[in-house]
């Protein structure tokens, strides 16, 4: 269905006001929040003829959560969503989700996940032998915010590249406190049980502002080529998504001002282009993705 203003299903606006640098006077952290939003637009296939935002968001931490790998056809796009049962019986009811939503770049991890949070596509090395060349959004965070915390927690060490860039203005400074792979860059990959232990950990007790949790086995598993596998790691994820939602809900530091995105970096080939065992290319089933957001500026229960 054609959305003429879609930006009004997915944030609650009280200005009503139409984008003008003259009368915005947004913070770092709104702006934040309306840089994920425009992402959002621009990888939803709807057509977005008016923008509106507002200055007044309730918004006052952000945190993105992505379960690696994971295809559509397994997620929102199977109507029985048999694998996703505690994001489309309980999370999906809490805020808006977005059933078009596109990865319309570089459908690897590393170049998948440096598009969301930086809003650029780039063909980053996928091995991670490369730090981005422009800064990401914990780099900007941090300078603007230092008494803030950003923490990027994540099953695959090589992600770890995401806190730094090579642009010298920027290079090792304002970075990211980092939980990512066994102990960091180079290391190699840990299971999702410890990122989830961790997630919950840093969470609990360190208090992000601004995080990045990845869970890697649907992907992992997939690339084995394990159908019954990689189905069953979905809804492994599908539950350890259900218990940080959980915290955040409940959590004093986070309740009631705490936006949640949930989404994925790439698919995995359609049957068309190779079937479920891969991924990297701009069929459909590598580049559809899930996308879920909520938090006090978003509708609930709703579908774009």
């Amino acid at each position: 269905m054609k959305k003429t203003y879609l930006i009004y299903l997915i944030l609650k606006t009280k200005s009503n006001q139409k984008y003008n640098k003259k009368n915005i006077n947004m913070t770092f952290l709104q702006k934040l929040l309306f840089l994920l939003i425009t992402t959002i637009l621009f990888s939803c296939k709807k057509d977005v003829q008016s923008i509106v935002v507002d200055h007044y968001t309730k918004t006052e931490n952000i945190i993105i959560i992505v379960m690696d790998g994971a295809r559509y056809s397994e997620t929102w796009g199977d109507n029985s969503h048999q694998y996703i049962p505690k994001l489309a019986n309980y999370i999906k009811l809490k805020g808006i989700v977005c059933d078009n939503f596109y990865n319309n770049g570089f459908t690897w991890t590393s170049p998948g996940h440096l598009a969301m949070v930086s809003g650029q596509y780039y063909n980053l090395d996928n091995g991670g032998g490369e730090l981005p060349p422009f800064p990401t959004i914990f780099q900007y965070f941090n300078k603007t915010y230092p008494n803030k915390k950003s923490w990027l927690i994540t099953s695959k060490d090589k992600l770890e590249v995401l806190t730094n860039t090579s642009d010298t203005n920027f290079f090792n400074q304002f970075l990211a406190n980092t939980n990512c792979g066994v102990n960091g860059l180079g290391t190699g990959y840990r299971e999702d049980s410890v990122t989830f232990y961790n997630a919950i950990d840093i969470l609990s007790n360190n208090t992000p502002n601004l995080a990045l949790i990845n869970f890697k086995q649907p992907d992992a598993i997939g690339h084995t080529n394990d159908w019954v596998g990689y189905l069953n790691q979905i809804s492994v994820v599908d539950n350890y998504i259900y218990q940080l939602f959980n915290l955040i809900e409940t959590h004093p530091f986070y309740k009631d001002k705490t936006t949640v995105f949930i989404t994925n970096d790439h698919g995995r080939h359609d049957s068309n282009n190779g079937g479920f065992q891969s991924h990297g290319d701009s069929c459909e089933g590598c580049r559809h993705l899930m996308f879920f957001a909520y938090g006090p500026d978003f509708y609930e229960n709703t579908i774009i």
